[in-house]
C-alpha cells in the first residue's frame, strides 16, 4: 500500500511544469508572435529584388537599353577619338650572325697545330695571324722551289750564251734548239713548284722571300679573311687539323651588322617587302631598340606550319645583341594612317563573332552597333567601319552592357 502511494506522487510531480521550462516556453512564444507581426507589417518582395537583386537597366527597343544614373557614372561616357595607328606587323624570331661576314676558319692544309694567337672576344684585323700549322710536307714543297729556281737560273744562262753562238754561227742549230727545251722545261717547272706552294696558303711575298733566303720554315701561318671578333676557339697547339674538318680551329664574325630571323604566317606574305624598316627589341635593353631593314623574304613555306622566314639586317655598332638572343621585331609595312579608335573595354565580342559598341546621344540611353575593328596600338582599337570620330560611346564595360541586354527584360 505504502510503495502505491509514493508512486502516485512520482506520477503527479512528473505531470507538473517546472519554472524555468515555462520561462523558455514564453520567450519562444513572444518571438513567433513578434515575427508574425513583421510579416504582416512588412511588404512583399518582389522577384527581382529577391532573386537577382535590383534591376537599374531597361530595355526600351531592339538593341537598346536605358540605364539608371548610378550606372551611368561607371561607364566613361565619352566622344570617340581619332587616333594615328602605324601599319605594322609583330614577330618573334632571333638574333643571329650576319652568315655573308662571319666565316670557320679551316686550315688549307693538314699538319698539326703549332700556336694560336688569338681566343674568343679578340679583335682581329684582315690578315691577321689566328693560328700557324706545322706542315711536313711544305719543307719537300719548298726544296722544290728552291731546285727548280736553281735550275731556271742555269737554263736561262745557258740559252742566253747559246743564242750569242748561234748569232755568230759557232754552233749548231740544234743544239740551240735543245737549250731552248730545256729552258722551257726549267720554266715549267718553276712555275708548278710556286704553284704547289700557294696551295699551303702561302702568299707570292712569302715564297719570293723563300727563294731569296732559302730557308725553310715548316709552321705556316693561317690569317684571318676578314675584320671582326673571334666568336669561337676550338682549336689547341698539337691539334691535328686538316681541310673539311667539322669544326674550325677559330671561327671570325663582323659584329657591326646582325642578322634577326623571324617566322611569319603565309596569311601575311603580301604585307612583307625587302626594304622595309623594322625595329627590334630585346628582353636584355627594354628601353632600347635597334633599327634594320628586311632584307630576305623565304621562298619556301614550311609544310608543317605554313609560316615563312623573314630576315632583316639589324645594325649593332656597340656589339650589345648576342647570337641566339630572343627578340621581338615590329616591320613597318605601310604609311600612318588617321582612323577612330575606341579603348578595347569599349568593345564586345558577340556570340556571332562580331564585334560591338554602345552608342548614346544623351548619356542615358544606349544603343549596340556593329563595328568593324583593324589595328591595336598602345590600348586602342582602330575602327574601319561603324563609328565616326565625335560620336559617343561608352568608352568602358562594353562586354557588360551586352550581356545585361540579353538579362534585362522591357
Amino acid at each position: 500500500m505504502a510503495k502505491q502511494e509514493k508512486r502516485g506522487r512520482a506520477v503527479r510531480h512528473e505531470g507538473r511544469i517546472s519554472p524555468v521550462m515555462g520561462l523558455i516556453v514564453g520567450l519562444v512564444l513572444l518571438a513567433a508572435a513578434g515575427g508574425a507581426v513583421y510579416l504582416f507589417r512588412a511588404p512583399a518582395p518582389t522577384k527581382a529584388a529577391s532573386e537577382s537583386g535590383p534591376v537599374l537597366a531597361t530595355r526600351t527597343g531592339v538593341d537598346e537599353l536605358q540605364m539608371a544614373p548610378e550606372q551611368v557614372t561607371e561607364l566613361q561616357v565619352g566622344g570617340v577619338k581619332t587616333q594615328r595607328f602605324e601599319q605594322q606587323r609583330e614577330a618573334i624570331g632571333i638574333i643571329d650572325l650576319n652568315q655573308d661576314n662571319a666565316v670557320q676558319v679551316f686550315s688549307p692544309y693538314q699538319g698539326r697545330i703549332g700556336q694560336i694567337g688569338v681566343k674568343a672576344g679578340d679583335d682581329v684585323s684582315r690578315g691577321q695571324v689566328l693560328y700557324t700549322v706545322q706542315i711536313p710536307d711544305l719543307a719537300q714543297a719548298a726544296s722544290a722551289l728552291i731546285s727548280a729556281s736553281g735550275n731556271l737560273r742555269v737554263a736561262n744562262e745557258t740559252l742566253r750564251r747559246a743564242q750569242a753562238l748561234a748569232e755568230a754561227q759557232s754552233i749548231p742549230q740544234k743544239e740551240l734548239q735543245q737549250n731552248q727545251a730545256d729552258q722551257q722545261t726549267a720554266d715549267a717547272a718553276y712555275r708548278a713548284a710556286r704553284k704547289n706552294l700557294e696551295l699551303f696558303g702561302l702568299s707570292p711575298q712569302d715564297i719570293d722571300t723563300l727563294e731569296t733566303t732559302r730557308k725553310v720554315d715548316t709552321e705556316m701561318p693561317v690569317r684571318s679573311p676578314l675584320s671582326g671578333r673571334v666568336t669561337a676557339r676550338a682549336g689547341a697547339p698539337g691539334q691535328l687539323v686538316q681541310p673539311g674538318n667539322n669544326t674550325a680551329p677559330v671561327a671570325v664574325a663582323n659584329l657591326q651588322q646582325l642578322w634577326m630571323v623571324a617566322s611569319v604566317p603565309e596569311s601575311e606574305l603580301s604585307a612583307y617587302q625587302k626594304g622595309q624598316n623594322v625595329t627590334v627589341r630585346v628582353s636584355a635593353y627594354p628601353d632600347k631598340s635597334f633599327s634594320g631593314k628586311v632584307s630576305y623574304i623565304g621562298d619556301v613555306a614550311d609544310p608543317a606550319t605554313h609560316r615563312l622566314t623573314v630576315r632583316a639586317d639589324v645594325a649593332d655598332p656597340q656589339h650589345l645583341l648576342k647570337a641566339q638572343m630572343l627578340a621581338n621585331f615590329v616591320i613597318r609595312v605601310g604609311a600612318p594612317v588617321e582612323s577612330p579608335a575606341v579603348p578595347q573595354n569599349a568593345l564586345a565580342r558577340e556570340g556571332d563573332g562580331s564585334m560591338s559598341a554602345w552608342v548614346t546621344a544623351d548619356g542615358v540611353r544606349f544603343k549596340r552597333r556593329v563595328v568593324e575593328t583593324g589595328l591595336v596600338q598602345n590600348g586602342l582599337v582602330q575602327i574601319t567601319k561603324g563609328l565616326n570620330p565625335g560620336e559617343k560611346i561608352a568608352r568602358d564595360k562594353g562586354l557588360f552592357l551586352s550581356n545585361l541586354y540579353l538579362i534585362t527584360t522591357n
